[in-house]
């Protein structure tokens, strides 16, 4: 379902009028890690963090996107070369006005993503979406679920346990349930055995599973039926363009399967525009992403997971402050509805963040809209 007039989404392309209008002025500072070039800092024995790393393919397209967009583009690989180019390279950055987009966050554990943010916030570099605090939050599924219900959206009711036992409490025998690695993302730790029922043998089953992943796992009310993913583009706050559901082996409605380490490393799913099912709930769900956005303090853009029951009933399930922008993304499936490239979405990425630090205002540049 496209939108009826311009007037929709005249936000989306206000930004990118904004990017264009200034290209020859700001530059981007892509720090990543990535695979065959990053080496690992810690790791795991099964599911490798090498899956949240970047592919030299998706390096390129970034790198041929900005080049296209017109927009300068330096890449730093890893954390430690970001130090160095701070310290050997920042005076001689050849725009006057440098934006770092952190991709960055190599190891296991918590708040991995906030490195190169909190450098970014001690030498006065503004960053192209969110800041080390909400990446932090982002990127703790335990604590994201606890604030969004907190503050009255439908997030997954929750659980945490610890190398200490559970916390605050256990659940209740005989739910059903999905236990996750609190602190990654890209499905590690998410196979056919993360989800079952909640007995005697719950607390010998997580116990391994700290001990495999060295942290604490979330542990989520399990929902049967849809997955769908709501992309959010910060623009004078939080807006969206579509429902992207998730099918995964042909099917939409995902019943009890869930999207394990295995499909998201091959890409074994396909999007499609959840209206076509349930419009009423794809609507709800983008509602309740904008809210979510707003809460976490997220910026630039990010993406609310769900699961929607049979009935419509959506559930928050996850927030992702780094979500994929690749050609294979529901970012792109999303921009696609409005006829748009891969180009496009990362001219509003850095329209957005100039109009965020109010560079334009800075640069005294008018933007025509029409």
């Amino acid at each position: 379902m496209k939108p009826e007039n311009g007037q929709t989404t005249r936000w989306f392309f206000d930004r990118v009028q904004t990017a264009e209008a200034l290209a020859d002025k700001i530059g981007v500072l892509i720090v990543a890690n990535v695979q065959g070039r990053t080496k690992p800092l810690d790791d795991y024995e099964g599911d490798s963090i090498i899956t949240e790393f970047l592919t030299n393919t998706e390096l390129d397209h970034f790198i041929e996107g900005f080049e296209k967009a017109g927009i300068y583009c330096e890449v730093v690989l890893d954390e430690e070369g970001f130090l160095q180019w701070l310290n050997s390279k920042r005076s001689s950055f050849p725009r006057p006005h440098l934006m770092v987009y952190n991709l960055a966050q190599n190891g296991i554990g918590p708040a991995r993503l906030s490195a190169i943010p909190g450098l970014c916030r001690l030498y006065h570099i503004p960053l192209v979406d969110s800041d080390a605090y909400a990446v932090a939050v982002a990127q703790h599924k335990f604590h994201c679920a606890a604030i969004l219900r907190q503050l009255g959206l439908p997030a997954a009711k929750s659980w945490w346990f610890t190398k200490n036992g559970w916390w605050p409490q256990p659940p209740p025998d005989g739910l059903t349930v999905i236990a996750k690695p609190t602190y990654d993302s890209a499905s590690i730790g998410i196979h056919k055995d993360s989800v079952f029922e909640i007995d005697s043998s719950a607390f010998e089953k997580l116990m391994s599973r700290v001990d495999v992943y060295h942290q604490p796992i979330t542990v989520q009310e399990f929902v049967s039926g849809f997955e769908v993913e709501v992309p959010v583009f910060e623009a004078e706050g939080p807006r969206t363009i579509a429902a992207i559901g998730i099918a995964l082996h042909n099917k939409r409605n995902l019943h009890d399967s869930i999207l394990m380490y295995d499909d998201v490393f091959s890409d074994k799913y396909a999007f499609y525009n959840f209206s076509e099912e349930n419009p009423g709930a794809a609507m709800e769900t983008m509602q309740f992403a904008q809210r979510a956005f707003r809460s976490l303090c997220l910026n630039g853009l990010a993406r609310i997971d769900f699961r929607v029951r049979p009935n419509g009933t959506p559930v928050i399930i996850e927030a992702a402050c780094k979500p994929h922008l690749t050609k294979h993304s529901s970012f792109m499936y999303a921009v696609g509805q409005l006829d748009k490239s891969h180009v496009d979405l990362l001219k509003f990425l850095i329209g957005s963040a100039l109009r965020r630090h109010e560079i334009d205002t800075t640069l005294q540049t008018k933007i025509v809209c029409h």
